[in-house]
């Protein structure tokens, strides 16, 4: 199985019930997940441990075969950089750089200033989601459809195996959320797995296989 959750546990400091009460779940690579539910019933804490970026109290998660839990956190570190791939509610964009800089944010360290190859790459994420025209404008100057892009951009130039996406278009009007989920549509038919988290049930729809979750077990 290409990523599998065992019987997860978490629970937060002076919560009455756990976040995640034994919850176990398989992804199969090139798959579209949606996980539902209303807030507080776990599925951005699942989210969060089926990505690395939490650990579980108790349970495992595999990954191609591998439990990263007792990983150690520079093992996790270097699966986040290299297979995983984040987006979230807010788009977490700077406003001083531009819309190319944005999306190659990931390396920015590595390659100041842009040119060459990484130049030619970040305008074909760019060009992937319908912006590369706007490469040299900044973050205020764009919709907040097309922050969202830029933001799926970024996540797309690191060549993830696995996008995870928190809420995606909880902060668009439905028009433009509509043009996100169809951009994570096309994504997932190019064999990108995508596990999506949303409140959204029309949204939720739109995936392969929809989950939902309620005080922090699956339905």
């Amino acid at each position: 199985m290409f990523l599998e959750a065992r019987s997860l546990v978490k629970r937060y400091p002076g919560g009455d019930k756990p976040a995640l009460g034994g919850v176990s779940l398989q992804v199969g690579k090139g798959e579209f997940l949606a996980v539902a539910g209303q807030s507080g019933s776990g599925k951005s804490t699942l989210l969060g441990i089926l990505s690395a970026l939490a650990l579980p109290d108790s349970g495992s998660v595999l990954y191609r075969g591998a439990d990263i839990v007792p990983a150690g956190e520079k093992a996790r570190n270097r699966l986040r950089a290299r297979d995983f791939a984040f987006i979230f509610q807010h788009h977490h964009l700077m406003p001083y750089l531009t819309v190319l800089e944005n999306t190659l944010l990931p390396f920015m360290n590595q390659i100041r200033p842009i040119s060459g190859q990484w130049k030619e790459k970040g305008l074909r994420v760019l060009e992937r989601v319908g912006l590369g025209h706007k490469a040299r404008s900044r973050p205020g100057e764009l919709s907040g459809g097309e922050q969202q892009r830029v933001a799926i951009a970024r996540a797309l130039a690191r060549d993830a195996s696995v996008l995870f996406a928190d809420e995606p278009t909880g902060s668009l009007d439905s028009q433009t959320g509509s043009g996100v989920m169809d951009l994570l549509k096309e994504l997932n038919r190019g064999g990108l797995t995508v596990i999506m988290v949303t409140h959204n049930q029309d949204y939720a729809a739109l995936a392969d296989r929809l989950i939902s979750m309620k005080d922090g077990v699956i339905l």
